[in-house]
C-alpha cells in the first residue's frame, strides 16, 4: 500500500504518491482540471459542503458560508485564533482543514487509489501547537499521519532526488498562498565505513512568516481595483451589492497571473447596467505590492546575516507565487544566475511523497505496492537533517527560588527521521515532603538559557517578551505524584525529545521508578467520533 503525500497549502492544495518506478506524481483534481484544489469551503446547506475553486466564487455573495485560509489560525490562540459559525455549528481551524483533507482524499479515491497513510507537511516555523493541529485535522479526516515534513525540507528533497549534487548550498525561497518561508539547506555526499556514499541533506537554517502569501497580493490587487472602479462612478464602498464585488474579486486571481505574461490586462466591471473598465499595468501591480516583495527579501537578508559563512550555490523558487516575474526579478537581482525553478507549485507534496515513500520502506509495517501486485522502487532520496524551529524547556526553580523556564532544546537544533533531538536532565525537589510535581512545558524563539515563562508558579498568566513568543504546551501540566516522606533534593529525571511531528516528554522520579509521560499536544481536544467532518455529503468543485 502506497503512502501518500499531502501539502495543505493556505489558498491550495495537493497529494502525490510514486509512479512503479519511484518517480512522484501529482493526482489531479479532475473536476477542476487542475493539479491543485483551492483550500475552501462553501457550505451549500447544512448537510452539504464544497471545496475547491466553486467554493471561491461566493466570498462576496455568501460569505458567511465561505472559509477560506484556515491554515493562518491552525494551532493559534488569543486574537491570533479564529472559528466559524455557519448553519448553527462551530468551525475551528481543525475542522475546516479537516475538511479539506478529506476532500484531497475522496478526490484521489475516486481515481482509483486507497489513501490511508500520509505525510503531511507544514511551514518550517511551525510550532507545537500549529503541528499538532495539522496532525489532527489529518485523522479527523480519516487519514494515519506518520510524519510531518517541513515544506521547504519537502521541496529541496523533491530537488534533490533529481540532481544531487555534493557540497551544494541551497536557499529555498517558499512563497505559497497565505505562508512564507526561506530555508538553507546543505547537499552532500558522505562516505560511510565501507567505502559506499550516502547522500545527505541538512538543514542549516529556516525563518518564515504564516501571515505573508499569494493571498496578500491577491487583496492588495482587489483594493486597486475597487478603488479605481468607486471613483470611475463616484461611489462609496457601501454603495456596491455582494454580487458587484464578488465580480472584482473573482477576476483578481485571474488577472494576477495573466499579468505574470502580458504587460497589462483591462478588467470590465458591470456597475449598475454600466460598463466600467479598469486597466492595470504590470507595473502597477508591481509598485502597490513592493512593500510585500521587500518583506519576502528582509527575510532572506536576515537568514544571509545569521549565516555569514555561508556560500550559497542555488536558490530555489518553491510555491505558486512565486511565477509572479516581480518576485523571480527580486530574488534574481539578490542572487544572479544561481535561481532555478522546479514545479514551484507542486514540489512540495512531490518532496513529501518521496519522503514519505522513503520513511514507509524504512518501516517493516508498510509495504509499497502499486494495485496491491507491482512492488514500488524504493527512490534514492538523501539522509535528512532538519531543525528545531522553537526552544523548549520544562518551567522549574532556579537557585533563587524563581520559577524560570529552564531551555533544553533550543531553536536550530538538529533532528532526522531517525534520530530526534534530545536531552535528558535530573533535577530535584525543593523542599520536604512534596506530594506531587506539576510540570509545565513550553515553548520559544529564545536562544538563551532562561526565559520568563507565560505563567507564574501557581499557573496565573504573566506578561512575557513578545518577541520570544512565550507558549505554555498543553492546558495543564504533567503530574507526577510523589510517595510520602519524599525527603528534599529527591531528583527527578526529565526527558524532552523532538523531530518534526511533535514533542515526546517524560518525568521520572529516580528513587522509585515511577513516570509520567505524554506527547505533548495543543489545547483543543478534538472528538474523532462526534466529528461534524462526517456529517456531511462533500464536492468537489
Amino acid at each position: 500500500m502506497a503512502i501518500y503525500g499531502i501539502d495543505l497549502g493556505t489558498t491550495y492544495s495537493c497529494i502525490a504518491k510514486l509512479d512503479a518506478n519511484g518517480n512522484p506524481e501529482i493526482i489531479k483534481n479532475l473536476n477542476d482540471a487542475s493539479e491543485t484544489l483551492a483550500s475552501a469551503v462553501y457550505f451549500e446547506t447544512a448537510s452539504n459542503l464544497i471545496v475547491g475553486d466553486v467554493a471561491k466564487e461566493y466570498v462576496e455573495t455568501d460569505a458567511e458560508r465561505v472559509v477560506q485560509f484556515a491554515k493562518r489560525y491552525i494551532g493559534k490562540t488569543g486574537d491570533d485564533y479564529k472559528e466559524w459559525n455557519v448553519f448553527g455549528k462551530t468551525y475551528t481551524p481543525i475542522d475546516i482543514s479537516a475538511l479539506i483533507i478529506k476532500a484531497i482524499k475522496q478526490m484521489a479515491n475516486d481515481q482509483g487509489e486507497n489513501v490511508e497513510d500520509v505525510v503531511i507537511t507544514c511551514p518550517a516555523y511551525f510550532g507545537i501547537p500549529e503541528r499538532d493541529a495539522t496532525r489532527k485535522a489529518g485523522e479527523l479526516a480519516g487519514l494515519n499521519v506518520l510524519k510531518l515534513i517541513n515544506e521547504p525540507t519537502a521541496a529541496a528533497i523533491n530537488y534533490c532526488a533529481k540532481q544531487f549534487q555534493e557540497n551544494k548550498t541551497i536557499l529555498v525561497y517558499d512563497l505559497g498562498g497565505g505562508t512564507f518561508d526561506v530555508t538553507i539547506v546543505k547537499m552532500e555526499m558522505i562516505v560511510n565505513e565501507d567505502g559506499s556514499e550516502t547522500p545527505k541533506m541538512t538543514v542549516v537554517d529556516s525563518d518564515g512568516d504564516d501571515h505573508l502569501g499569494g493571498a496578500d497580493w491577491d487583496q492588495a490587487l482587489y483594493k486597486y481595483i475597487l478603488e479605481a472602479v468607486l471613483e470611475d462612478n463616484g461611489l462609496e464602498e457601501s454603495d456596491l451589492e455582494p454580487e458587484q464585488k464578488q465580480d472584482i474579486r473573482g477576476k483578481v486571481e485571474v488577472n494576477k497571473k495573466k499579468l505574470s505574461n502580458k504587460e497589462s490586462v483591462k478588467i470590465n466591471i458591470n456597475i449598475n447596467g454600466a460598463l466600467t473598465s479598469v486597466t492595470i499595468t504590470r507595473e502597477d501591480f508591481e509598485r502597490i505590492t513592493a512593500s510585500l516583495v521587500q518583506k519576502t527579501i528582509d527575510y532572506v537578508d536576515t537568514i544571509l546575516q545569521k549565516n555569514a559563512g555561508v556560500c550559497i550555490d542555488t536558490v530555489l523558487l518553491v510555491g505558486g507565487s512565486t511565477f509572479m516575474p516581480m518576485i523571480q526579478e527580486a530574488v534574481e537581482n539578490k542572487f544572479p544566475g544561481i535561481v532555478q525553478k522546479h514545479d514551484p507549485n507542486l514540489a512540495v507534496a512531490m518532496g513529501a511523497a518521496l519522503f514519505a515513500a522513503g520513511y514507509g520502506v524504512e518501516n517493516e509495517a508498510v509495504v509499497h505496492r502499486v494495485d496491491g501486485e507491482i512492488p514500488i522502487i524504493k527512490p534514492d532520496i538523501p539522509d535528512v537533517d532538519d531543525i528545531l524551529s522553537r526552544t523548549f524547556g520544562p518551567g522549574v526553580l532556579n537557585c533563587d527560588g524563581e520559577y524560570v523556564v529552564d531551555n533544553l532544546l533550543f531553536k536550530g537544533q538538529t533532528y532526522s527521521a531517525q534520530k530526534p533531538a534530545q536531552v535528558t536532565k535530573t533535577y530535584y525537589t525543593p523542599v520536604d515532603n512534596m506530594e506531587k510535581i506539576v510540570l509545565r512545558v513550553f515553548e520559544s524563539v529564545s536562544e538563551e538559557q532562561y526565559t520568563i515563562p507565560c505563567v507564574d508558579r501557581d499557573g496565573n498568566p504573566q506578561e512575557t517578551d513578545g518577541r520570544l513568543q512565550v507558549r505554555m504546551l498543553g492546558e495543564e501540566g504533567m503530574v507526577l505524584n510523589l510517595p510520602p516522606n519524599t525527603p528534599k533534593d529527591s531528583p527527578i529525571e526529565v526527558h524532552f525529545e523532538m523531530d518534526a511531528s511533535g514533542l515526546y516528554v517524560k518525568a521520572s522520579n529516580s528513587a522509585t521508578g515511577e513516570s509520567v509521560d505524554a506527547k505533548i499536544t495543543m489545547n483543543n481536544e478534538v472528538d474523532m467520533e462526534n466529528s461534524v467532518v462526517n456529517d456531511f455529503t462533500l464536492s468537489i468543485g
